[in-house]
């Protein structure tokens, strides 16, 4: 006998892990700036441009870009500043995984220290955390019937599935100009810059995706102005494109995450010729999965009366998708600067990224734990550094509302840094306000045995005569129709037949009259 069957395209979590990197290097002063003679602030970046899974290892190519703002002891150039991209090769041992599989890999960079060997040589000492999710994509065979139905009474049970439809990384280019207003100098050199995302938003179209955001750049530039040469700004710049997408439909549950990649800052010249414009150009990483709910019948079990089936299963396992949650809550802190001799006068700029650290399962919902490190460029009444940084890690901790998770249930966790950003309030305190994103996705496993195979042979005149040809029945507890007419020989349209206003579910002691439909079989 031919079973139907459908398959299913599931995406399952094979493996989770975390690997530390120590990096260790010197970084020259480029011969066209000045000597090094005080840090006022460092960057670390880290670009993953290429994952290649193997046999039991991943392969992980990217930069490691080091930037640096610092003070010289040279009169004209007080403030400046040099960058350095290191390239990044690493193999590192996954057991389990295989070539099919697919990879995604976040990189936590800590510990960020930057010394001055010498005046033209600093060195860069920093970690650099992981985190490898090894995931396959597989086809799930589900029995949904069988080819010849006549004779054959089959139990059908509608299963809720979850499809995975789109499972692929891809980018999205942004350009902009901007311009200085009337009362600002005009641009010499940019000594420090800083892109970051805000607010952004993914909508699922029919073959394409709209995506909305902003892109908020801060400017520190040396003016053409020798009074006062060291000049900021910063813009908010809103942006809103389509891209195409050929799996993209406006039905399915989208998981999508974006992350500003590799950007660029350039001065242009207005229309004067004069050096007041500024172009942007940042790629967007899209982590693009999306997923479809749906029921599927399938069948659970078969019989027939005209013959004997013998039934084989296999087993099968796949995830199905039971949240989604996206929330974000405000973090305030105040930081006072006591034991700090020099005035914290204007906060020019604060940018940051947030880590969760831990999660925990309560009855209203997942708390979780996270970290916000705030990086702060300031203006200090001191003289000889006036602009000085600090960084301020900020805990917090956040209730997802979920309405139930169960002990073998999966959860995806990602944080996502919205807005941040810096002021001075009464007198000295540095007050820290944020967005943070929390998005929480929820998987539960499915175990279940499918039927694959069905042998059929015929019934033994020995094995029917064993059956009553008419008899009644005492319901017993757990008793269905199904158990009923395929222990009896009968079908369950011909006890409702014999029986009025029978229904599930069966009472316990409720007597049935069953007549054998085998008996045209014997003899």
């Amino acid at each position: 006998m031919k079973i139907e069957k459908k398959a299913i395209q599931s995406g399952i979590l094979k493996l989770e892990k975390n690997v530390q990197i120590t990096i260790d290097e010197d970084m020259n002063v480029p011969d066209t700036r000045p000597d090094v003679e005080k840090i006022v602030e460092s960057r670390g970046e880290v670009h993953i441009d290429e994952t290649e899974v193997m046999v039991d290892r991943i392969r992980i190519r990217g930069t490691f870009l080091v930037e640096i703002l610092y003070l010289s002891a040279e009169k004209e150039q007080k403030v400046s500043c040099m960058e350095h991209e290191f390239a990044l090769e690493e193999f590192m041992n996954v057991e389990g995984a295989e070539s099919s599989d697919t990879a995604r890999v976040s990189v936590d960079l800590e510990d960020l220290t930057v010394s001055i060997i010498n005046s033209r040589k600093c060195g860069i000492r920093s970690v650099l955390f992981f985190h490898i999710s090894i995931s396959e994509t597989k086809f799930v065979e589900c029995t949904t019937g069988v080819e010849k139905k006549d004779m054959v009474q089959c139990l059908y049970e509608s299963m809720l599935m979850t499809e995975i439809i789109m499972n692929k990384k891809d980018i999205q280019r942004i350009r902009a100009d901007v311009s200085l207003p009337a009362g600002k100098p005009n641009i010499r050199e940019i000594l420090w810059n800083s892109i970051q995302l805000r607010d952004v938003d993914v909508r699922m179209m029919e073959g394409k995706l709209s995506i909305r955001g902003e892109l908020f750049l801060f400017l520190l530039y040396r003016s053409e102005e020798e009074k006062d040469p060291i000049q900021y700004y910063d813009w908010e710049v809103p942006f809103t494109n389509e891209l195409e997408c050929s799996d993209s439909q406006e039905n399915l549950i989208g998981n999508i995450a974006v992350m500003l990649g590799n950007h660029q800052v350039v001065i242009k010249p207005d229309l004067d010729g004069e050096p007041r414009d500024v172009e942007i150009e940042a790629v967007l990483e899209l982590d693009l999965r999306a997923y479809r709910e749906f029921q599927l019948p399938v069948l659970k079990d078969m019989y027939s009366n005209s013959r004997k089936l013998k039934i084989k299963t296999r087993p099968v396992s796949f995830e199905n998708l039971i949240f989604q949650n996206n929330a974000k809550t405000k973090v305030v802190q105040r930081i006072p600067q006591a034991g700090e001799v020099q005035k914290l006068l204007q906060v020019l700029n604060v940018e940051g990224n947030i880590r969760i650290e831990d999660i925990r399962f309560e009855e209203q919902g997942i708390v979780t734990e996270g970290l916000i490190f705030a990086r702060v460029l300031y203006v200090a009444g001191d003289d000889g550094t006036p602009i000085q940084s600090k960084e301020e890690v900020i805990p917090f901790e956040y209730l997802v509302e979920i309405q139930s998770v169960g002990t073998s249930d999966r959860c995806e966790i990602r944080g996502n840094l919205e807005q941040i950003g810096g002021y001075v309030v009464d007198g000295n305190e540095l007050e820290i306000r944020a967005v943070a994103g929390i998005y929480v996705t929820g998987f539960s496993p499915v175990k279940m045995k499918m039927i694959d195979e069905v042998e059929e042979t015929p019934y033994e005149e020995e094995e029917l005569a064993r059956i009553p040809s008419i008899t009644g029945y005492v319901v017993k507890k757990g008793d269905t129709l199904w158990m009923i007419a395929k222990r009896y020989g009968t079908t369950i349209d011909k006890m409702r037949q014999y029986n009025e206003n029978l229904s599930e579910p069966l009472e316990e002691g409720q007597k049935l009259f069953l007549l054998k439909e085998m008996e045209s079989l014997i003899g």
